[in-house]
């Protein structure tokens, strides 16, 4: 009986040890959601709008290190700096963007703009991820090929 008892014992501490180490980590991994894949744009959400790239456009964004680098199907780039923190607030946040090219020619790319320079969170994982303003209804989200 005491075996048995020894072994339930033994048995519950190992399943408690499981389950604390499994739920201790609530942050994300910045470098397999952001620094990893090149995103494509799905879409823009401001306010009650969507805009949707037409069918063969491509925006696409690359993060790598500290510097990112947004694509448009008119050759036009947008390139700044970006920060991230995986913890449970989902802070994101843009710096030093400069527009190459004829970026307000492009609806879909002056909103892209626009949501980079304001961008206050991030929601998401490593299949799709959206860039977010304080105005809960101003976002664009990608995702990942």
């Amino acid at each position: 009986m005491k075996k048995h008892i020894k072994r339930f014992a033994e048995s519950l501490i190992l399943l408690t040890i499981l389950l604390i180490s499994a739920s201790c980590d609530k942050n994300d991994d910045i470098d397999a959601i952001f620094r990893e894949p090149t995103w494509y744009l799905t879409f823009v959400q401001d306010g009650e709008e969507k805009f949707i790239p037409k069918e063969g456009q491509f925006y696409s964004v690359e993060f790598r290190n500290d510097k990112f680098t947004v694509n448009m199907p008119n050759g036009s780039t947008l390139k700044g700096e970006w920060f991230a923190d995986g913890g449970g607030s989902h802070t994101f946040y843009c710096r030093n963007i400069k527009k190459e090219g004829e970026i307000w020619r492009d609806d879909i790319a002056s909103k892209m703009y626009d949501i980079f320079v304001n961008s206050d969170s991030y929601e998401g994982d490593t299949n799709w991820l959206q860039i977010r303003t304080k105005d809960t209804n101003r976002y664009m989200q990608f995702y990942n090929k």
